[in-house]
């Protein structure tokens, strides 16, 4: 028999009913392997390690704590319904004999997420992929740190606190994805995957695929996100280079209406005509390709819209005290798309 069984108990009326079976070791050199099992009323996790501890559930650096977190992770991906926790427990064993229970009921807890949160984006998350963070591997560790940001974006009430959630849901996936160490080096590399592979971003390509340059301008700060990256004249050829690459007709007619901005620079390094007779071409063809569009938005824009909250360069957004500023509109509009892309990554993980 295990040494220690962990069950974690749902509010749950419905018939019992299985979701899943797996197994999952802990950082260590242990060879020691847990078995789990997910139902729609409880996760029982079957241990052969034992715990010291007074109160091993109290304890946030534990194996058994880690071992939980992600046991109700995917425990939400499964069932995809906000269920309460009523209890967790650990029974540890001597023999066939319960030595002693620790356990922590529904008044002691603090739920994950609120009764009325809705879950139904996590339907679109393969099982064997959100099984992945069972691991312990640099993907396994993205797979669990992306689902955990996911269903806190999701349970977030807040538009600016659900894209910042989304963010580091993204961070996590496009690092493992990457393995550079630098985010310009892991935007790279993304923006160049999705262009080689769109048939694996299904999801958030539909997202950006009806878009036009109208109605992708009218949501951003364009302008504004051209001075911020390219502050001096010394980035005037990564400007030059980030248009040039672009075949979309939608973001080079926005870039086309832009290039006052930066005119000067890009004069300086005899970049403007092979730009304008770049943007030339492929408007009067109506060149379309969503890839550009998914990673000019959230590979390039929404990592400067993130920076702009993360770093402190503007008021904390609980000061925008109307309802529907156009900064509460912009991250509004950009939460969907960027929600797709992180399920999207979390369903080719198995990649990474």
């Amino acid at each position: 028999m295990s040494n220690s069984i962990i069950e974690i108990k749902f509010v749950c009326g419905a018939n019992k009913r299985k979701l899943f079976s797996g197994t999952s070791v802990y950082r260590s050199k242990s060879a020691n392997v847990d078995t789990l099992r997910w139902y729609n009323k409880v996760v029982i996790i079957e241990s052969s390690r034992t715990t010291t501890k007074k109160q091993p559930l109290n304890q946030h650096n534990s194996t058994f704590y880690k071992q939980i977190i992600k046991a109700i992770c995917l425990y939400y991906v499964l069932e995809r319904n906000p269920r309460p926790i009523r209890e967790i427990a650990i029974s540890q064993y001597v023999g066939t004999a319960r030595e002693k229970r620790h356990s922590l009921g529904q008044e002691e807890l603090k739920q994950v997420v609120s009764k009325g949160t809705d879950l139904t984006a996590l339907q679109a998350i393969a099982s064997s992929k959100a099984a992945l963070l069972l691991e312990e591997t640099l993907r396994g560790r993205a797979v669990l740190y992306a689902i955990t940001h996911l269903v806190s974006a999701l349970d977030s009430t807040s538009s600016f606190d659900r894209f910042e959630r989304l963010w580091r849901a993204f961070n996590a996936l496009y690092r493992a994805f990457a393995k550079k160490g630098s985010d310009h080096e892991c935007h790279v590399a993304l923006r160049d995957h999705i262009q080689q592979f769109p048939q694996k971003f299904p999801l958030s390509l539909k997202r950006v695929s009806s878009l036009t340059a109208t109605n992708i301008r009218s949501h951003l700060r364009w302008n504004q996100m051209i001075q911020n990256n390219h502050a001096t004249a010394k980035k005037a050829a990564m400007l030059r280079d980030s248009i040039l690459r672009v075949e979309d007709y939608r973001i080079l007619e926005i870039y086309r209406d832009s290039l006052t901005v930066r005119e000067a620079d890009l004069n300086s390094i005899g970049a403007i005509a092979a730009i304008q007779s770049h943007i030339a071409t492929r408007t009067q063809s109506q060149t379309i390709r969503d890839s550009d569009v998914l990673s000019t938005l959230c590979v390039k824009y929404m990592y400067f819209v993130r920076n702009k909250i993360a770093h402190a360069e503007r008021p904390d957004h609980s000061f925008s005290f109307l309802s529907g500023s156009a900064e509460e509109i912009e991250i509004q509009w950009l939460v969907p798309i960027l929600e797709a892309l992180v399920i999207d990554l979390v369903n080719i993980s198995d990649t990474f």
